[in-house]
């Protein structure tokens, strides 16, 4: 699993991580954030945490893309 910011424009995210091209054609899950706050950093272990979090709120999700 990999995280990641964007910025979504139409229908298409916009990065400049460039680590994401050995995912070239991997499905993905996108949690679009309501915040207009400014990023900040925060630790692996919070990132980890909150992103487990995600997956398990939204295990069906996963499921479907596993198919």
């Amino acid at each position: 699993m990999y995280a990641t910011i964007g910025t979504v424009k139409g229908n298409t995210v916009f990065t400049s991580d460039t680590s994401l091209e050995r995912y070239d054609g991997k499905k993905v899950v996108i949690t679009v954030l309501d915040d207009e706050t400014q990023y900040t950093t925060v630790s692996d272990e919070k990132l980890f945490a909150l992103s487990n979090s995600l997956i398990n709120q939204n295990m069906e999700a996963y499921r479907e893309l596993a198919k």
